[in-house]
C-alpha cells in the first residue's frame, strides 16, 4: 500500500511518461493483462491510455487491473492512469519511506566489475604482449643516427669538395 507522499512522487516520475499500452474496444483481456505484467516488470511504472472506443471507464480498468496483476494504482486522469509494481527481477526506482532494500541489492549486482576477457589469437592461443621498453629504446637509438645523419648530409651540401 502506498502512502500519500509515495503516491505523489510517483505520479512526479510518470508525468513525463508516454501511455506503454492502449486499452480499446476489446477491453480486459488476457493477451492486454499479460502485455501489461511485462512491462510492470521492465519499466516498474506504466501509463496506460484507455481509447476512446472502449466502452470501459478508465478508472474502473484500473482497479480491475491493479486487482488481477498485485499492483498498485497510483493516478487516473481521463482517459489515462498510471500503476505501479516493483519488478521482481530487476528493481530500478527507489522510492522515499518505502522498503528498498532490493533496489540496493540489484544496485550492488550491476556495480561489480566484470573481469575482461584475454585476447586469443586465431588458433586459439593467447596474444602475448610485446616488450614496450625493448623497443622503445631501439627505436630511439635509430631516430637519433637518422637525425646525426641527416644533420651531416645537410651541412655537406653547400660546401664544394
Amino acid at each position: 500500500m502506498l502512502t500519500g507522499k509515495q503516491r505523489s512522487y510517483l505520479k512526479g516520475l510518470a508525468h513525463s511518461l508516454k501511455p506503454l499500452a492502449q486499452l480499446g474496444k476489446e477491453g480486459l483481456s488476457e493477451g492486454f493483462i499479460n502485455q501489461l505484467s511485462e512491462l510492470l516488470d521492465l519499466h516498474e511504472l506504466v501509463k496506460v491510455n484507455v481509447l476512446d472506443n472502449s466502452s470501459e471507464d478508465a478508472q474502473e480498468v484500473a482497479l480491475e487491473v491493479v486487482k488481477l496483476l498485485d499492483a498498485e494504482f497510483v493516478q487516473c486522469i481521463g482517459h489515462k492512469f498510471i500503476i505501479y509494481r516493483q519488478s521482481r527481477t530487476n528493481p530500478m526506482l527507489e522510492i522515499p519511506g518505502a522498503d528498498n532494500k532490493r533496489v540496493y541489492i540489484n544496485r550492488q549486482k550491476k556495480a561489480v566489475p566484470v573481469k575482461k576477457e584475454e585476447k586469443l589469437s586465431k588458433k586459439g592461443g593467447k596474444i602475448s604482449k610485446p616488450l614496450q621498453v625493448k623497443r622503445s629504446k631501439a627505436r630511439k637509438e635509430k631516430l637519433e643516427k637518422a637525425d646525426t645523419s641527416s644533420v651531416n648530409k645537410s651541412r655537406t651540401r653547400g660546401r664544394i669538395k
